[in-house]
């Protein structure tokens, strides 16, 4: 492993970069946590990347800056911010660091996704790990998740891009396609990251319930489909960043019968928390995690569907 693979920040880092961010006195608020993230990107990813993958150069893409509109700018202004955070928290997880050589070579919203997942996890206290591949079939899933039980699950990761549009037969392929990638004799799950517009829709987030649970019906080593959202919108004059999820558990499994293979659950935080556990470093508002002004981001909400 290279050198370059082992970049990590600490939060004396972050410390002192904000303090040089504060001397510049054309910086306020939400200017300062995006000159932070982007730093944290610049440092993991390397300038060139962000050249190529948030400037609006020509092609769109996940994290291209939007500037058709003073909401959209800041819309993906936040999504830049919200990457370097995650990044920055699950640095030290085992196997972050392919995470980062497969953002860097383009991979960036089914990386996106594989970090939300971890993402989820980390804030649910789930102990995991990052899946380095191995180039070998049905060993090249992305995560390994110990489950209070005892048991170790392989985990795969999938994601229908922004754009992509809900069908059943959709669905169906993305769940075949991670069963043909995980192990024939473990205990697994698959974890589907969604477009925000599908659980707006109640007609679409029932169909994609049933088709899990047909899904699961026919396959007893996959314990558990997990569907998850991100929606971001602004209302009001502020951002609003909520975490969606619906867990579906298989109830005849190899590994026991009418188990509930759920991991995640609602934050129960004090007010003046700012919408994540204390163990997880908001690089948004930093260093309190609080806004200073008043139409900037809501804290972030965790929920099921």
């Amino acid at each position: 492993m290279v050198e370059a693979d082992r970049i990590r920040i600490r939060l004396n880092h972050l410390q002192k970069a904000f303090h040089e961010l504060s001397a510049d006195p054309l910086l306020h608020g939400q200017d300062k946590s995006f000159a932070l993230g982007c730093g944290i990107l610049r440092r993991f990813l390397d300038e060139q990347w962000i050249d190529r993958h948030f400037l609006p150069s020509g092609k769109n893409g996940f994290l291209t800056l939007n500037e058709s509109s003073p909401e959209s700018r800041e819309m993906s202004a936040f999504r830049l911010i919200d990457l370097s955070e995650v990044i920055y928290n699950l640095q030290d997880v085992a196997g972050f660091d392919d995470c980062i050589r497969k953002m860097r070579a383009g991979d960036i919203e089914g990386t996106y996704a594989e970090l939300d997942f971890g993402r989820m996890l980390h804030l649910n206290n789930v102990p995991f790990r990052f899946v380095v591949p191995q180039g070998v079939k049905r060993l090249d899933y992305d995560i390994e998740i110990l489950y209070p039980n005892g048991l170790v699950v392989c985990a795969d990761a999938k994601c229908k891009v922004e754009t992509t549009e809900f069908s059943e037969n959709g669905v169906r392929n993305v769940l075949n396609d991670a069963r043909k990638q995980l192990p024939k004799e473990r205990p697994s799950i698959v974890f589907v990251k969604v477009p925000p517009r599908w659980i707006e829709c109640q007609t679409i987030v029932a169909s994609t319930i049933q088709v899990a649970r047909r899904f699961l019906g026919g396959v007893k080593r996959i314990v558990s489909v997990k569907f998850y959202s991100s929606p971001l919108m602004l209302k009001d004059g502020m951002m609003m960043h909520q975490h969606a999820y619906k867990e579906v558990s298989n109830p005849k499994t190899d590994f026991g019968d009418e188990i509930n293979w759920d991991i995640f659950k609602k934050f129960q935080l004090p007010p003046e928390h700012n919408g994540m556990p204390p163990h997880w470093q908001r690089i948004l508002f930093f260093p309190d995690g609080k806004p200073k002004l008043p139409r900037q981001a809501k804290p972030t909400d965790n929920s099921a569907w």
